[in-house]
């Protein structure tokens, strides 16, 4: 539940103890490390709404699995939403090396 008051990067000073605060901070560092990590308040800001579009389209995508439906339209728009963000910021795929190693750690057929 959002505080009374709450400042604009309040998402930074919540408890923390949660799982799921636990885990917006994990992402969002994630998103901020893949990023090169000294970004702008703008990006900040970005990199948080997509966190919190993520964990919205999860779990949409929860309720989906459990046979329970969805909104389309919503998660449609979600779902750009997201990508928008994304590519606002610059997220782009980047090939890495491929090692046998890695595969055969991964232990898939």
């Amino acid at each position: 539940m959002l505080p009374v008051k709450f400042g604009v990067d309040f998402a930074r000073t919540v408890d923390g103890r949660s799982l799921l605060d636990r885990a917006v901070r994990c992402r969002l560092q994630n998103l901020i490390d893949d990023l090169g990590g000294t970004l702008s308040h703008q990006q900040r800001s970005l990199c948080t709404r997509a966190i919190w579009l993520e964990l919205v389209l999860q779990g949409e995508e929860m309720k989906i699995a459990e046979g329970a439906g969805t909104d389309t339209q919503l998660h449609t728009s979600l779902v750009g939403s997201l990508v928008s963000i994304y590519r606002l910021l610059g997220i782009k795929r980047v090939a890495r090396e491929a090692r046998l190693s890695d595969y055969l750690k991964r232990g898939e057929p």
